[in-house]
């Protein structure tokens, strides 16, 4: 079993570096840096630089990106320089721990071999292997998200305060990557209750942790804008967009167009409601990015108060659409052939474990939580599977329950 790990473990690295380094820039002659992409590298960048932490050196220090990712460019900078080709071996070498820990979480789970094909699963994820390719955060996320609930699982099995206590650092540091799981406990909680797990001494350590670990960025939010700002303040702007994009996510238009045309008509809102007279206060300082918030938060409810029983309708669609709705409609086909098999193999693990095996199940409810927590959350806020995929990798470890059945019946 060891070697069949280290096997899949190399073969996710090379599968990594062969798309990144071999494809995307040697077939393609593309630099992901030189790419549209959301401003991480910018902010490095700009570190690096001693010039602080912003995403242009005319704009204000800012708040809508979290700093996790930065700091991880920002790290290899220092040691190589700026160089994205490192960036990239960096990331599929992340992508070999991400394996690792679905591995890890599988064996604990249930088995053995539901870990290594949970392993063999996320090492041979297309989207997985293409975001190594990419400037974005998925690469540092996917570790994160599958680590938190690893030690998430142990410490509500176990009851243990030590195992609570790490799962709420890897939950502040994933929170510091991307917010998506900020109102984790609202479900994860009363869910535990629901599946008769024990809540104990884990659930204030792990609070704990992730309060310590947030505490200086918020903090330094706090000195900048006034505002309380425990991620950033990104939050209702992808929301406007999101609710933008489900209105036409069953026409088979071209969603990042939507998208697109959904930030410029936004952006229009901020300058016509908060600078009709100057302009040149756009981003006078780290101030203006939460008044720039407070527009799209009025957006979004202006939206919802017009149509409420259309934006849950939507949000009903979203939930099976989240995990394969993609924004180009070239690739809808390919992202319909990828992640259908997989839904319909996470639901047919879970049920398995449910009725068959309520022990493991039991060891697994804190991980099936997370998993279905951001796709409620992304079904009503952005049904979009790119912001679905780590909770898809962690669907990997049920639905290594089913597969590893029509391994055993083969054999």
């Amino acid at each position: 079993m060891r070697r069949l790990l280290v096997i899949v473990l190399v073969a996710a690295v090379l599968l990594r570096l062969a798309f990144s380094l071999g494809f995307v820039r040697g077939y393609l002659h593309q630099a992901p840096e030189d790419q549209p992409n959301d401003g991480y590298d910018a902010i490095a960048e700009s570190l690096h630089a001693g010039l602080g932490y912003r995403t242009h050196p005319a704009h204000p220090p800012t708040v809508v990106r979290p700093p996790a990712y930065p700091l991880f460019l920002l790290g290899l900078f220092r040691i190589f320089g700026v160089n994205y080709v490192v960036v990239q071996i960096a990331q599929a070498l992340l992508g070999a721990v991400a394996v690792y820990l679905a591995f890890l979480l599988g064996r604990y789970i249930r088995s053995e071999q539901t870990g290594l094909i949970a392993a063999a699963l996320v090492a041979a994820y297309p989207p997985a292997i293409q975001y190594a390719a990419n400037i974005c955060t998925e690469s540092l996320y996917f570790p994160l998200f599958l680590a938190t609930a690893y030690l998430l699982c142990r410490a509500v099995a176990e009851g243990s305060a030590r195992l609570g206590w790490g799962a709420g650092l890897l939950w502040g540091a994933g929170l510091l990557t991307r917010g998506t799981l900020l109102a984790l406990p609202v479900v994860l909680l009363p869910g535990l209750l629901l599946f008769r797990a024990r809540l104990g001494r884990w659930v204030l350590t792990a609070l704990l942790g992730a309060v310590i670990v947030l505490s200086p960025w918020v903090v330094r939010n706090w000195n900048l804008t006034g505002s309380f700002i425990p991620v950033s303040a990104w939050g209702w702007a992808p929301f406007y967009h999101g609710l933008q994009c489900s209105k036409r996510m069953l026409t088979g238009e071209d969603l990042g167009r939507v998208d697109r045309e959904a930030y410029r008509r936004r952006h229009e809102t901020v300058v016509e409601r908060l600078y009709p007279n100057d302009r040149s206060q756009t981003y006078a300082s780290a101030r203006e990015y939460v008044r720039h918030e407070g527009v799209a938060r009025d957006l979004v409810l202006e939206e919802l108060r017009a149509d409420p029983l259309g934006a849950v309708g939507r949000g009903l669609i979203g939930i099976p659409l989240t995990w394969f709705q993609v924004l180009r409609p070239q690739k809808r086909v390919l992202s319909l052939l990828i992640h259908v098999p997989l839904l319909l193999l996470f639901v047919a693990g879970a049920v398995h474990l449910a009725r068959r095996e309520p022990e493991a199940f039991g060891r697994a409810a804190p991980a099936l939580l997370m998993v279905v927590f951001v796709n409620l959350f992304q079904a009503f806020v952005f049904p979009y599977t790119r912001y679905m995929a780590p909770a898809v990798v962690l669907s990997f470890v049920f639905a290594a329950v089913p597969l590893g059945g029509l391994v055993r019946h083969r054999v």
